[in-house]
């Protein structure tokens, strides 16, 4: 089953708090941290999240799940803002604490930069 968590599903340059793929079972995911999502989407992928489902696949884990340090859509970093917005760090912070409330033995990747 899918985890996506933006603040609007119909936008894609809308914030996104959380991308990943679990199962009912899963009990140990891969959990990734990048910079700032791209404009994937469940089952839309792109390049970035593509390889972390298949690390996740090919390193035995039972899902995967993407965050971002922060939430802002940009396929380029030198786009995000200039200033934090307090109002989706927050809503990004809670998302995070909430996967790791509901997946405490999870692995965490950080992976940014060439």
């Amino acid at each position: 089953m899918w985890i996506y968590k933006c603040i609007n599903k119909l936008d894609k340059d809308s914030p996104r708090f959380v991308l990943g793929e679990v199962s009912d079972k899963t009990k140990s995911p891969l959990v990734c941290f990048g910079i700032n999502p791209s404009t994937a989407v469940p089952k839309r992928l792109d390049r970035t999240l593509t390889q972390v489902q298949k690390r996740a696949k090919r390193s035995g884990y039972d899902g995967w799940i993407m965050f971002n340090l922060y939430p802002q859509r940009a396929t380029n970093p030198i786009n995000l803002h200039k200033e934090l917005e307090n109002n989706i760090h927050r809503k990004n912070l809670r998302a995070i604490k909430k996967i790791f409330s509901s997946y405490p033995n999870s692995t965490v990747w950080a992976a940014w930069g060439g």
